[in-house]
C-alpha cells in the first residue's frame, strides 16, 4: 500500500496509519492465526495489525493505532483482500493459485512444519493427487533472462505432461509436480510396473532431460533434484525441504553437479552434521598423504570407483582405461595412503576422506 493510500486511510479512520512488517513468530505470539492471509486482522491494545502480504515467514502489514470494531476489520480486510488478487502483469488464476500455494509452502518450511497438510483453502488442492513425481529447480540466471512463468510452465509442460503443476516458492526456485504416468511413458522397455531402482533410474533420466530444456532454453546455471512420487496433499511440505536439502548436499560435495537424487547423498547428509573443526582434524590425522587427493587422477578414478560400487571391471569401462592400469592406481593408492580401496572397510573410510577433503580445501 503506498503512501497516499496510508494517508487517506489514515483520515478515514483518524488515526496514524504506517507499514509494518512482522514475523510469522510475531504475529502468532500476539495471538494471531498460524497461518494468516491477505486481508486478516490482530486487534492489539492500542494498535491494530492487518495483513497486506504473506512473504514466506514476514508479513507485510498495515499498523493503525485504533481500535477498530468487527465489522471495521471485516470491511477493510474485504477491500485489501480484492485490491491483492487484481491481475498483475497478466498473470493467469492458475500463477496466482500457484504463486498463492508457493507461499503456503514457504511459510510452512520455514516454521518447521513438515507434517503441514495443505489447507482446503488453496485452490490448487483439488489437483493434487497421489503420486506425483517433485521436481526442484533452482535456475541462477540474470535478471534479464529469468523465464516468466507461462513460458516456463508452458515449455515444462512440453516435456513432462499437460497435467504438470509448477509452483514458484523462492526467487529462482519453483517446484514442479507431475503426474507419475510420465514414469512409464518414459521407461524405454515400456514396463507398466516399474521396480524400485527402475523408477530412481527414469527419475534420474527425467531430471536429465529437464535440465537440458531448461538451460537450452534460458542458459546460465542450473540445479534439479528429483524425489520419487509422493502424496503432495500430506508431504509437499517435507519433500520441498528434502529436495533443497539435495540440492545444497549436492552443490557442497559435489561441486560441478548439476542434477541432485536424495538416495546418493545420504552418506554426505551425515557427513554435513559434523562440526567444521571436527572434519578438519578427522581428515588431518587419517590422511596417510596430506597430497593424496591433489591428484586429479586420483579423485577422478575414486569417484568412478565409488559410482560403480567398486567393481573393477565397471570402473575400467567407465574410464576408458584397461583393468590392469586401473589395478595400477589402486594398488598406487594403497602404497601411498595405507588403505586398499577394494575392501570393504577402507572402502568405507577412503570415501568419507574423499567427501570430507572436496568441502574443507575450498575452505
Amino acid at each position: 500500500m503506498n503512501k497516499t493510500r496510508l494517508q487517506q486511510l489514515g483520515q478515514l479512520l483518524n488515526a496514524s496509519v504506517v507499514s509494518k512488517v512482522v514475523t510469522g513468530a510475531e504475529w502468532e505470539r500476539e495471538g494471531g492465526k498460524k497461518h494468516p492471509e491477505v486481508g486478516d486482522a490482530l486487534q492489539l491494545k492500542k494498535v491494530c495489525w492487518m495483513v497486506t502480504r504473506v512473504n514466506g515467514s514476514e508479513l507485510q502489514c498495515i499498523e493503525m493505532t485504533a481500535v477498530l470494531t468487527p465489522l471495521e476489520m471485516q470491511l477493510l480486510g474485504w477491500a485489501i483482500q480484492q485490491g491483492g488478487t487484481r491481475p498483475i502483469s497478466g498473470a493467469s488464476d492458475l500463477e496466482r493459485q500457484a504463486r498463492r500455494l508457493g507461499e503456503w509452502i514457504q511459510q510452512s518450511v520455514t516454521a518447521g512444519e513438515w507434517r503441514a497438510e495443505v489447507p482446503d483453502r488453496m485452490e490448487l488442492r483439488n489437483r493434487l493427487f497421489d503420486g506425483m513425481v517433485p521436481f526442484l529447480l533452482l535456475c541462477e540466471q540474470g535478471e534479464e533472462k529469468e523465464p516468466a512463468y507461462g513460458e516456463l510452465e508452458k515449455t515444462i509442460r512440453s516435456f513432462i505432461s499437460d497435467e504438470t503443476l509448477l509452483i514458484p516458492l523462492r526467487e529462482h526456485e519453483w517446484l514442479i509436480l507431475s503426474s507419475d504416468r510420465v514414469l512409464t511413458e518414459a521407461d524405454s522397455d515400456g514396463d507398466e510396473v516399474l521396480g524400485h531402482e527402475e523408477t530412481k533410474e527414469v527419475l534420474s533420466t527425467l531430471a536429465e532431460g529437464l535440465h537440458q530444456l531448461i538451460t537450452g532454453e534460458w542458459g546460465g546455471e542450473c540445479h534439479i533434484a528429483v524425489g520419487e512420487p509422493i502424496v503432495p496433499s500430506e508431504s509437499v511440505v517435507r519433500i520441498v525441504g528434502t529436495l533443497r536439502e539435495t540440492i545444497f548436499l549436492g552443490r557442497k560435495f559435489h561441486v560441478g553437479m548439476q542434477i541432485h537424487l536424495p538416495w546418493l547423498v545420504h552418506l554426505e547428509r551425515l557427513l554435513s552434521g559434523i562440526p567444521e573443526m571436527v572434519r578438519s582434524r578427522f581428515v588431518e590425522e587419517m590422511m596417510g598423504r596430506p597430497d593424496l587427493f591433489t591428484d586429479s587422477e586420483t579423485v577422478s578414478t575414486l569417484d568412478a570407483f565409488f559410482s560403480m560400487d567398486c567393481n573393477v571391471s565397471e570402473t575400467a569401462k567407465k574410464l576408458y582405461i584397461h583393468r590392469n592400469t586401473l589395478l595400477y592406481r589402486l594398488d598406487k593408492i594403497k602404497h601411498e595412503a595405507g588403505l586398499d580401496v577394494r575392501s570393504f572397510n577402507d572402502a568405507v573410510l577412503v570415501r568419507i576422506l574423499l567427501l570430507l577433503y572436496k568441502v574443507t580445501k575450498r575452505k
